[in-house]
This record gives structure tokens, C-alpha cells and sequence, in this order.
């Protein structure tokens, strides 16, 4: 795969490879990063944004997610909402900041975790996951189809929802398979 271009929509949180995430678009540059998306049929890259304590934005972190549009709607404020799907991880090369304040990135991209079947060890994962879901319905509604015996699958969700360190996550998103993650999260939730 070659290096491409893609207009980046920084987050305090991350989406990864079929992972869904609803977003609220109203500054315009995203909307702009939304028509360029639309036009040029590439997407747009999700990253984490590492927060500054004055509340400003602070220094993108290299790893993030190509994602589609997958849905659009009104919101009851009158602003835009979109639903995207997180399509394939890639590292970025160099970044450019445009008048809007929309930036742009020449991103490699990288390959998805492989797939591998659940066993018995991920069993705990995968019932609290269940857990969460039923406990908040938005999120159970954006996957009506749950691969719960996919293990990564199950890392790709937790790495989603789970509060914590930014850098730590950046670490574990990076890896080229999701073992690493499924060894922490296995620690973790085991707790």
C-alpha cells in the first residue's frame, strides 16, 4: 500500500478498525474535511489529540484510523451528526495545518490486526463487554452485529471505551497484532 493524503479530525478518544463512533460536525472545517471526504471517496483519519491543561489542544499522536461516513442526521440542536466506521490504521509522515485550521497529514497506511478466535480466556472480555453494552444502549446500537468470537474484535471495542492514558493506548494501537492488548485487558478486567 502507498502513502496517502487524508484531512484529520483530531479527538480526545479513538476509533479502530470496525469500530463505530458517532460525531457531531459544526466548525467548517470539518465540514469541509466532510465535502473532501465525500468527493475524493477516501475518508477522513481519526487521531488522538493529547489534551494541554489549559483545555487547548495539544500534540497529535502518530497512529490513528482511516473512517467512512456511514450515516448523517440532523441533531436536535440543528447540527450535523455523522456515524462513521473505522476502516484501517495508519501512521502519519508529516502533518500541514490549512487557513480553516483543518489539518492534513501524508499517512502510511498500516495492516489490521488479524482476526483470531476467542477462547476460553477471553470469556471474562467478552461478558463484560456484553455487560457494557446493556448498559448503555447507544453504543449496543451501533453494533448489531457483535463479534463477540473474535478476540480482536473484542481488544479493538475495549481500546475504544476504556479510559486511560492516551500514550498508553497510542502503544498498544500500535502493536501489529492485538495480543499485547488482549494480555492487559486480560489483567485488567480480571481485577
Amino acid at each position: 500500500m502507498k502513502n496517502t493524503q487524508l484531512a484529520l479530525f483530531p479527538l480526545p478518544s479513538h476509533i479502530l478498525p470496525g469500530g463505530k463512533l458517532p460525531l457531531r460536525l459544526f466548525e467548517p472545517r470539518h465540514l469541509q474535511m466532510l465535502k473532501e471526504s465525500f468527493e475524493q471517496d477516501r475518508g477522513f483519519g481519526i487521531v488522538m489529540e493529547e489534551a494541554t491543561s489549559a483545555g487547548t489542544a495539544g500534540r497529535i499522536l502518530p497512529v490513528g484510523t482511516r473512517v467512512k461516513v456511514t450515516d448523517f442526521y440532523t441533531l436536535n440542536d440543528g447540527l450535523l451528526g455523522v456515524t462513521v466506521l473505522g476502516l484501517d490504521r495508519f501512521c502519519i509522515h508529516s502533518m500541514t495545518t490549512d487557513a480553516q485550521g483543518l489539518c492534513r497529514a501524508e499517512v502510511e497506511p498500516l495492516p489490521n490486526w488479524p482476526s483470531i478466535h476467542s477462547d476460553f480466556s477471553d470469556d471474562l472480555l467478552a461478558d463484560r463487554l456484553r455487560e457494557v453494552f446493556e448498559q448503555y444502549p447507544e453504543l449496543d446500537e451501533l453494533y448489531p452485529d457483535k463479534q463477540f468470537e473474535d478476540a480482536t474484535w473484542l481488544c479493538q471495542r475495549w481500546l475504544e471505551i476504556l479510559p486511560m492514558p492516551i500514550y498508553e493506548k497510542q502503544m498498544l494501537i500500535a502493536k501489529q497484532n492485538s495480543e499485547a492488548a488482549r494480555q492487559f485487558l486480560r489483567r485488567l478486567i480480571a481485577r
